[in-house]
């Protein structure tokens, strides 16, 4: 199976003035956000492959780590690969922006790449090792909008706004494809006619409501969205009926790991639908949401986070370093709440964590 590693070695040495951006070089530059660019740039705008040289100098692609479920070494190695290509290389890097609140329950980041040809590829992060940041996008089960929403609203407008002969792309992987979405929904309609194509990268889907309204509609040709075939995070919440399955050589949730996904030649290698295990996935997921009232919902996610603050953890790092002893004070915690409640709760954190719970009864 060929992966985005392979694509480097086959397009790299094809410019974007040579060739346009397509999806797999989305999916790259989405991956590569995940990299702290304002500690090596300092707010400077710098070409990719310096920006890489500043960064892994040693080129040891396991020496910088990003967080517990985060693919740190293979997003390391794509960074320097690409930043060594002729494709990636001489992309200019700009408006790196970064925040993180317990306080306002927040996680947003966002960076820019500038392509040939009057090009900008803006770019959302998804959530990092932040125990905020999973609590913001747990928040997308009952409210309209989070912070990170209107943070990625703010920053398309800017971009906007600082570049106006720029023509734009947006992407992001998981919770930075939920916000690509959201952006080019939400900008407003000058903005949106700017937009070239929005890519979606296993993202959390939006509200019934927006969906259903008529920026969606409007937007919807721009937004591509991409759900590999046993997705757990993309099938959560509305994604509308556009959008395309691609396969992963991996299983379960751990097919949200685009490294994993399959490409071919300059696309996603694609399948015809989700798996038995991905339409599952799916029909659980709306049928706990439909059985809660937005109350609940928010109760839930207080009570839940409420426990996993209880072991002292701030990112999942340090929630994962106590191993089961941390996971034991949470199965505590819960073992009092209702059957449908504790059991929804143990498929989460087993979910998360890729390991297996057993029901407090």
């Amino acid at each position: 199976m060929s992966t985005m590693f392979e694509y480097i070695k086959w397009r790299g040495d094809l410019s974007f003035t040579d060739n346009r951006l397509n999806e797999v070089d989305g999916a790259i530059l989405s991956m590569i956000s995940y990299i702290d660019f304002g500690a090596i740039s300092g707010g400077r705008d710098m070409l990719l492959r310096d920006a890489a040289q500043g960064y892994c100098p040693d080129m040891k692609y396991d020496s910088v780590r990003l967080g517990l479920i985060i693919p740190s070494k293979n997003i390391n190695k794509l960074f320097c690969d690409a930043a060594a290509s002729k494709r990636f290389g001489t992309l200019t890097v700009s408006d790196y922006q970064a925040k993180t609140s317990d306080e306002e329950n927040c996680q947003f980041a966002a960076v820019s790449f500038h392509m040939p040809n009057k090009r900008v590829v803006v770019v959302f992060r998804g959530t990092d090792d932040s125990i905020v940041g999973w609590r913001e996008d747990f928040c997308l089960s009952y409210l309209d909008e989070i912070p990170s929403q209107r943070l990625a609203v703010e920053y398309i407008e800017m971009i906007a706004d600082k570049y106006p002969d720029r023509r734009i792309y947006i992407c992001g992987h998981s919770k930075g494809g939920n916000l690509s979405m959201y952006a080019t929904v939400n900008c407003s309609a000058d903005t949106r006619e700017r937009i070239i194509r929005s890519y979606c990268y296993d993202g959390p889907g939006l509200s019934r409501k927006m969906v259903s309204s008529q920026e969606f509609r409007d937007s919807s040709r721009k937004l591509q969205i991409y759900v590999p075939q046993s997705s757990y995070i993309g099938t959560m919440f509305e994604r509308g009926k556009r959008y395309t399955v691609i396969n992963s050589g991996r299983q379960g949730a751990r097919q949200h790991d685009s490294f994993s996904w399959s490409v071919d030649v300059s696309e996603f290698e694609r399948v015809p639908e989700l798996s038995p295990k991905g339409k599952k996935n799916e029909e659980q997921f709306r049928a706990s949401m439909d059985r809660m009232t937005p109350q609940e919902k928010k109760d839930f996610v207080e009570t839940f986070f409420s426990m996993v603050y209880s072991t002292g953890a701030h990112t999942l790092t340090d929630f994962s370093s106590g191993g089961l002893k941390k996971l034991n004070v949470i199965i505590k915690n819960y073992s009092g709440l209702d059957k449908p409640k504790r059991e929804m709760l143990i498929k989460l954190i087993g979910k998360l964590f890729d390991v297996k719970l057993i029901s407090a009864d």
